[in-house]
């Protein structure tokens, strides 16, 4: 042992030497070649000549995985490579989405008027529903407008509307000739040569031909002065050739006066029929229906007198604040027609069309016609039950429209083919009655009913 020990000493070189082999050996790994092959390393005794070559072997095979590594270093940068060049595609692919969301915008612009398109019917309900109560302005302007013109015209000439001979009399010549008369030359000729005369001239036509004149003036007018002024124009008349008709101012006056009489007991009897159907109350009603009968009594019962006549005028007034206040339907209807009467007078005169006999006539066809739209109106909109006000309003505004639609065609054919003045003059008065109920009924008195039956919907939920 004591020999083992001086070795030891004498040689320390070697013990270090045998200590780092035994490390070596515990601690030893194994290397693999590039092709796989497995090496032991002997590290019993190593010179430190074979260490520096192991060494050496060490750092070259550590430099093959950094080749390695460069190698893959590459490899990955191809793969980045290419997927960069699949990434291309994609590249394209947004382009094509950009496209797509093009058809869509072109599809939806083509699709969105198809959602947006809505029928006439649709466009007037909702146009009717934003401006409803704006609309009501048009009807009482128009009636505004129509009471100062018709008062200008009382201002000017002395009375309400113009008048031919038929209703205030006057004379007549009627004239027969085959030569074409301008009529315009003629009425200036006239007037230059009977300034006091009002003469008013218009055509005699058959067929469409030419075939006369008709010259009325005021009852001082002389028939025969007229015919010889005439001479330089038409030629010399015989007494074949034309004819003079003549009537009283106070037959004319007379007559105008019992049809304006005859309008107004047929307001009184309008407004009674329709308060027997929409008001509410029989004391109410049995009142009313005695006071119209006793107006109308007044009105043609007996002789003339100026007291009966104001009486008959103050039960109206009565028989309007009634309606007023037991049943708005019945007001406004009432209101309606005398607005119809009112406008369409007005526009007469801004014609400067003379109001015959025939004329009358064709007012109290407005009268009639207007009753007519507005019951229908009124019916829809508080007799029958079930959907919404404004459906019930349009069901019979397409109903009223078609009717005066239809009217308006039939009187527009008549005006067309018609030879006679009192014809054409019946079927003026009553296109232009019928254009302006439309207005009235549709705007006025249809606004007037629904805020009605707004409120009494209003004032019902309070109660209950």
């Amino acid at each position: 042992m004591g020999e083992e020990e001086h070795k030891k000493e004498e040689n320390p070189e070697d013990t270090t030497k045998e200590d780092v082999s035994t490390e070596t050996k515990e601690t030893e790994d194994t290397i693999y070649d590039e092709e796989g092959r497995e090496e032991m390393v002997d590290d019993a005794e190593i010179s430190p000549e074979e260490e520096g070559f192991m060494k050496g072997y060490d750092n070259a095979d550590e430099e093959k995985p950094e080749e390695k590594d460069q190698e893959r270093v590459s490899e990955e940068k191809t793969t980045q490579k290419k997927p960069e060049k699949v990434e291309e595609q994609p590249k394209k692919e947004p382009t094509e989405e950009k496209k797509e969301p093009e058809k869509t915008e072109e599809q939806t612009k083509e699709e969105k008027p198809k959602k947006e398109k809505k029928s006439l019917k649709q466009i007037l309900k909702d146009f009717y529903e934003k401006k409803y109560k704006k609309l009501l302005i048009i009807p009482f302007a128009l009636l505004f407008i129509a009471l100062i013109l018709i008062g200008i015209q009382i201002a000017t000439t002395g009375d309400f509307i113009r008048k031919d001979v038929s209703l205030k009399g006057g004379i007549t010549i009627t004239i027969e000739t085959d030569k074409e008369i301008d009529i315009t030359n003629i009425k200036n000729y006239l007037d230059s040569k009977f300034p006091n005369s009002d003469l008013s001239v218009r055509s005699l036509k058959q067929t469409g031909k030419q075939i006369g004149l008709i010259i009325e003036g005021t009852e001082d007018t002389k028939a025969e002065e007229v015919i010889a002024s005439l001479t330089p124009k038409i030629g010399k008349l015989e007494q074949d050739q034309y004819s003079v008709a003549v009537m009283g101012s106070s037959l004319g006056a007379s007559f105008f006066r019992e049809t304006i009489k005859a309008i107004y007991i047929s307001f009184l009897f309008m407004g009674v029929v329709i308060f027997l159907y929409f008001g509410t109350g029989n004391k109410i009603k049995i009142i009313s229906t005695t006071l119209t009968l006793i107006a109308s009594i007044l009105m043609f019962a007996g002789n003339q007198s100026t007291l009966k006549d104001m009486l008959a005028y103050l039960i109206g007034i009565i028989l309007i604040v009634i309606y007023f206040k037991s049943s708005v339907p019945s007001f406004v209807v009432i209101l309606n027609v005398f607005s119809d009467i009112i406008v369409t007078l007005a526009v007469i005169n801004i014609m400067g069309m003379r109001l015959s006999t025939a004329g009358i006539a064709a007012f109290l066809m407005i009268i009639g016609y207007s009753v007519d739209t507005n019951i229908l109106l009124s019916t829809k909109l508080l007799k029958r039950k079930g959907g919404e006000v404004i459906d019930r309003l349009f069901d019979s505004m397409k109903t009223g429209l078609t009717m005066t639609i239809t009217t308006s065609i039939a009187i527009i054919v008549a005006l067309i083919f018609t030879q006679s003045s009192v014809i054409k003059q019946i079927m003026t008065i009553l296109l232009i009655g019928l254009i302006v109920d439309m207005i009235y009924t549709w705007l006025q008195n249809a606004t007037i009913l629904r805020l009605y039956l707004e409120k009494k919907h209003n004032k019902n939920e309070l109660q209950s």
